[in-house]
């Protein structure tokens, strides 16, 4: 009896605790089951470790086939999203050697996620062996087929297998689908390394003017240029570094289209030109690789003039070259450095503090301060990072800008500083040419937003986040609730009810309750009394955990009962939340005027039977 009360109430852990040192078959029978069902709802809330080690403990006690074969399954999941993919390649082919694998639901996916484990470990055959396996049985889910084309054709990419990415990349093309033109730039990519030049320069051109709004139309410009310029076409080429330059200001190609643009100048006895665009390099992206090079460059046309003393000049006007300490700077960069790539941490960011505090303006402040803030950050010491990560974002758009936003951002977020965090949110989402960057900044505005009580644009974000199609149910269901609790707070209730029906689909834990609630809620708004009262009684039957919004339902449910003539009842549970649930004073203070009203009116009732 009491082992069937946990479970009915999906109290998992509560039923865990109970049978860890039972030993009868049917006890250890149920502990696999149970153990089971407790990783799959720690999944769900994210906590990928404690619902491994669930997982574990259920494939502990492999009594029932259907059990082990899934929660093998869902052991790879959770190592894949530990970043464990060798692991999780293991599982995934445990899972597939599984006769009973073939019937569980899980079955469908194994390939895509085999796939995946493969492709996070740079196992570009088998990735793409197991994806093909996928696309040949999965037809229907056309943005899982997308998705697995791209993999496949950025696998044949990866190991020089040109003429096959092309195969693929194309097929993504034809789909008109998600990363359309992402393949159609990687195709265009192609055809260039099978040596087929025209080819490339075609289907770069095909790109740029069909594809209206793209991350790679910066890219497409810079490496069509580049193409051009291999022919000596120079016009040409300067004509699509210049439309990179003046359309994709932020780009971090902009400065490397500026040095191209130089050296055709300076190939083409055109020096003052070559100057001048050197300069700007100089002016614009103070401190950077191409700043550098862009010295060293004007340098050589100055001394093919005879005009050393104007770069004399010049060069003592960049703050950022030093000539005099630049082999002291150059040496013990390089120290700090190695340690960096060589993944020692701990020496690293002793190097790299020694260097910022020795060249504080040096040739390598950009460098080092972003790899002294990986550095910390990979030793744990997040709050350490952010001066560091701070003085990248502060800099010209760079290599490191997305990268360092993003850890920046994330390390905000960490402490809870929406002020922070905003800010860099939106530059991140304005700024980042990866999709998952995008989605990362847009997912977390809309938090923002909705903490700072602006809930029009936390509504605006979580609609923007909705649209796009490759989302996880936990995002989704994120951006329901952002919507649906800013639609209670602005009293717009009709947008609660249809965001609220949208989080039941898809929620699980504690969101589900939520959810579940506001249904009661409005059932209770449109006078289905008995129906909100039956929503109650299922959130306290399976959802017991969440005792909030328990106390919430039961509040409902007296207002429910008082509708229905039943005072008594009323009364009787609106004192029992009372009594039981003084954790929560809002639902107290709620219950109490409640209780308050009854009894009014209740008096008056009585007053007017009396006379």
């Amino acid at each position: 009896m009491i082992i069937s009360a946990y479970i009915t109430s999906k109290d998992y852990k509560g039923a865990l605790d109970y049978l860890k040192d039972k030993k009868s078959a049917k006890e250890r029978a149920l502990f696999q089951k149970v153990a089971f069902y407790r990783g799959t709802e720690l999944f769900a809330e994210g906590n990928y470790d404690l619902a491994k080690e669930n997982f574990e403990n259920s494939l502990s006690v492999p009594l029932d086939a259907n059990f082990t074969a899934r929660a093998t399954f869902w052991k790879a999941e959770s190592n894949y999203l530990l970043n464990n993919y060798r692991e999780a390649a293991t599982d995934f082919q445990k899972f597939a050697a599984s006769s009973e694998a073939s019937k569980t639901a899980e079955f469908k996916e194994l390939y895509y996620n085999l796939g995946y484990a493969y492709f996070k470990q740079k196992d570009y055959g088998n990735a793409i062996e197991a994806f093909k396996k996928y696309s040949a049985k999965n037809i229907d889910d056309a943005v899982r087929k997308n998705d697995t084309y791209l993999r496949i054709g950025d696998g044949y990419f990866v190991t020089s297998s040109y003429k096959n990415a092309i195969e693929y990349y194309s097929k993504v093309i034809e789909m008109k689908g998600i990363d359309a033109d992402y393949a159609q730039f990687q195709k265009a990519i192609s055809y260039g390394l099978t040596g087929n030049e025209n080819a490339k320069i075609t289907a770069l051109n095909a790109f740029l003017n069909s594809a209206t709004r793209s991350a790679y139309k910066d890219d497409a410009y810079y490496i069509l240029g580049n193409s051009y310029l291999e022919k000596n076409q120079n016009e040409l080429a300067i004509e699509n570094y210049d439309k990179l330059i003046n359309n994709f200001k932020r780009s971090p190609l902009v400065s490397k289209a500026m040095l191209k643009k130089g050296l055709i100048y300076y190939n083409s006895n055109k020096n003052d030109q070559a100057l001048t665009t050197y300069k700007t390099v100089v002016q614009q992206f103070p401190n950077s690789a191409d700043a550098k090079q862009a010295v060293k460059n004007a340098r050589q046309i100055y001394v093919d003039l005879g005009r050393v003393d104007e770069y004399a000049t010049w060069v003592k006007t960049v703050d950022f070259v030093n000539v005099s300490d630049a082999e002291l700077d150059n040496d013990t960069y390089e120290s700090a450095e190695k340690q960096y790539l060589q993944n020692n941490h701990k020496k690293a960011i002793e190097s790299f503090k020694k260097y910022l505090i020795s060249f504080p303006n040096g040739l390598h402040s950009l460098n080092a301060n972003f790899y002294l803030a990986q550095s910390l950050f990979s030793e744990n010491k997040h709050s350490d990072a952010i001066s560091n990560y701070s003085y990248v974002v502060n800099q010209p758009q760079n290599e490191f800008t997305e990268d360092a936003l993003s850890r920046l951002s994330l390390v905000y977020l960490e402490n809870n500083n929406w002020q922070k965090a905003v800010p860099l949110l939106e530059r991140l989402e304005s700024e980042a040419n990866l999709p998952q960057n995008i989605i990362f900044a847009q997912s977390n505005l809309m938090k923002g937003y909705y903490a700072d009580k602006n809930y029009a644009k936390a509504v605006d974000y979580a609609e923007l986040v909705l649209r796009n199609n490759k989302l996880e149910d936990r995002v989704k269901s994120d951006a329901h609730i952002i919507i649906a609790r800013s639609a209670i707070k602005t009293n717009n209730e009709t947008k609660a009810r249809n965001a609220y029906k949208e989080v039941e689909k898809i929620a699980s834990g504690e969101l589900k309750a939520e959810a579940l609630y506001y249904s009661a809620y409005f059932e209770n708004k449109d006078g289905n009394y008995k129906v909100s009262n039956e929503i109650v009684q299922k959130i306290a039957a399976e959802y017991s955990a969440y005792k909030y919004w328990g106390a919430k339902g039961l509040v409902l449910m007296a207002d429910n009962n008082y509708q229905l003539k039943d005072a008594y009842q009323a009364t009787y549970i609106l004192e029992s939340v009372i009594k039981n649930f003084s954790q929560f004073s809002d639902v107290v203070e709620e219950a109490s005027t409640a209780l308050s009203k009854i009894k009014t009116e209740q008096a008056k009732t009585n007053e007017s039977i009396e006379n």
